[in-house]
């Protein structure tokens, strides 16, 4: 009876350690801006700032609903990939039920580079709004989030819940990608259809995963995007802001 136990062991071992990494690949992570580490707003600074108000209104979010969880098929021998594609990556559950990320996109974009837009120091004052207005502000920035898409592919190598033993010894279950695209836009606040500055961001990261390393870059990654993109739309907002600020100033 003992040889059978013998066997037996590693392989539901195995197989515990496949449902484990397949079900809470990425550990739970709330939205932390500026990004950790170095936890720092960009080091931009104006050199002249105007006399003008910024109101920063939430982000409009025209993101897609896709939804695809396949990762369950490489406990399947002989089964080479599998990919799990999110499009709402907030709205995923991690292991335990909670959700892989904790993030309000469209409130969490729009303080984040707030923040940094009132850091720069371009403006007399900047701060954030509701939807439904801008105050006595002279200028608001709207945004439209386009995709914050999270992809994972799953492999054991052809080789079932056995794969993992390859996994326990350092070799990657898979790759993690995201992206980010967002617009935003600087108008009057009595035109908000002008639009006095306007630039596109986006970010995509592609970054190997495995039991010890990888895991939590593929949900930190989202506050890395915002400002890793927002350094060259201040550098270009700040050019207008010292070399043409009549662009900005005679939108009021």
């Amino acid at each position: 009876m003992r040889e059978p136990q013998r066997f037996v062991t590693p392989i539901a071992l195995c197989v515990a350690v496949l449902a484990a990494a397949l079900s809470g690949c990425t550990i739970p992570r709330t939205w932390q801006y500026p990004p950790n580490p170095p936890g720092k707003l960009l080091d931009l600074k104006a050199a002249k700032s105007l006399p003008l108000t910024v109101a920063v209104q939430p982000f409009r979010d025209l993101r897609g609903e896709k939804s695809q969880e396949e990762s369950w098929r490489v406990a399947i021998p002989f089964y080479p990939y599998a990919v799990d594609s999110f499009d709402r990556p907030e709205t995923v559950k991690a292991v335990e039920g909670v959700p892989l990320i904790k993030m309000n996109p469209s409130q969490d974009f729009a303080r984040a580079i707030a923040d940094e837009i009132r850091n720069a120091g371009m403006f007399s004052s900047v701060s954030l709004v509701d939807s439904s207005g801008a105050g006595k502000s002279d200028l608001v920035l709207s945004g439209t989030i386009r995709s914050t898409g999270w992809k994972r592919t799953r492999t054991t190598y052809m080789l079932g819940p056995v794969g993992v033993i390859l996994w326990l010894l350092g070799a990657p279950m898979g790759e993690n990608v995201n992206t980010v695209e967002l617009d935003v836009q600087l108008a009057p606040a009595g035109a908000p259809a002008r639009s006095a500055w306007q630039y596109s961001m986006q970010f995509k990261d592609e970054h190997l995963v495995g039991i010890y390393y990888g895991r939590e870059e593929s949900i930190e990654n989202y506050s890395t995007a915002i400002q890793e993109t927002l350094k060259p739309a201040l550098a270009d907002l700040m050019k207008i802001v010292a070399e043409r600020p009549d662009i900005l100033q005679t939108t009021k």
